[in-house]
């Protein structure tokens, strides 16, 4: 049970488009948290789709979530434009 919780991904912020999100990426990876984005295609694909259809999602392993959290907490100007999951 421990190890799916290792391997498990979590939603770690949604962005309008994949550029805003490959700046957190950045970040993350820099510091040492791997991460992925998703709906990348679909966001370019359907720019101005209604609701939440196009947000890019930045994706991060479930033990590496408090410490992308702190590394984002230390960098205002991109925490902006993160949207933290509950």
């Amino acid at each position: 049970m421990e190890k799916e919780k290792e391997d498990k991904l979590v939603v770690f912020g949604e962005y309008a488009n994949e550029a805003e999100a490959s700046i957190v990426k950045g970040v993350l990876e820099t510091n040492g948290v791997p991460c992925i984005i998703t709906n990348g295609l679909l966001s370019s694909l359907l720019p101005m789709a209604p609701l939440r259809a196009g947000l890019v999602r930045l994706m991060v392993f479930d033990f590496d979530l408090e410490q992308a959290r702190k590394i984002m907490a230390s960098a205002p100007d991109i925490a902006d434009n993160e949207e933290q999951q509950s």
